[in-house]
């Protein structure tokens, strides 16, 4: 397998954060979860919760944040091994912003939010890291494909400025959380499937040299 297609195999990969997310939801337990107000990171506390007298609880809490941590682990090889792919004018850029994405996940995974405060604290940073890194990690990969890839180009920039309007609605209060925390996160690893179909059905591209 070249460095190419091994990329789009992980970027592919990506898919399987919505099977995680799915499943750790199953092992909610007490009030009901709300998908369009709940943040996402309800589901990996590992603590039982009170409101309003009655306990709730994300059971597979643990599902939930190993698949943060394997999400970040694979968002980061994944920017390893397609860097040399990515125009040289952008290349540094695209992977900062894929290392600051790829290392809030995980960041958000191995600290979940909830108690002590502490842990709830830096749980906050990495998921800045995630959303706000993944929105401008499509923006700038947008603008390094205008040249070659107009169509490609078009997709990310929409999908990224989608996610960066979720982003906002969440800061500014405007919409349910977890429904606009969902469009930032979702339109982020939707691209990264989309983009591995495009690689491994696209045209074989030979490793760079050295």
């Amino acid at each position: 397998m070249t460095r190419y297609r091994l990329g789009g195999v992980l970027l592919l990969l990506a898919g399987l954060y919505f099977v995680g997310e799915a499943w750790a939801a199953t092992g909610w337990e007490g009030r009901p979860y709300r998908w369009t107000i709940d943040a996402i990171s309800e589901l990996g506390v590992p603590e039982t919760r009170y409101a309003g007298g009655d306990a709730f609880a994300s059971t597979r809490h643990a599902v939930m944040n190993v698949t943060f941590v394997a999400t970040g682990v694979r968002v980061l090889l994944a920017g390893l091994v397609l860097a040399p792919f990515v125009p040289r004018r952008a290349r540094r850029t695209v992977l900062a912003l894929a290392v600051a994405y790829g290392l809030g996940t995980v960041v958000v995974g191995l600290f979940p939010t909830g108690m002590p405060s502490t842990r709830a604290d830096v749980h906050g940073v990495g998921a800045v890291l995630t959303i706000l890194g993944g929105s401008l990690l499509l923006l700038a990969l947008a603008v390094s494909l205008s040249g070659t890839y107009r169509r490609l180009a078009l997709v990310t920039a929409a999908l990224g400025l989608l996610s960066l309007a979720g982003s906002a609605c969440g800061m500014l209060g405007i919409g349910g959380f977890g429904l606009v925390e969902r469009i930032a996160v979702y339109s982020v690893l939707v691209w990264q499937v989309l983009a591995g179909i495009a690689v491994l059905l696209g045209r074989p591209r030979a490793d760079p040299p050295g």
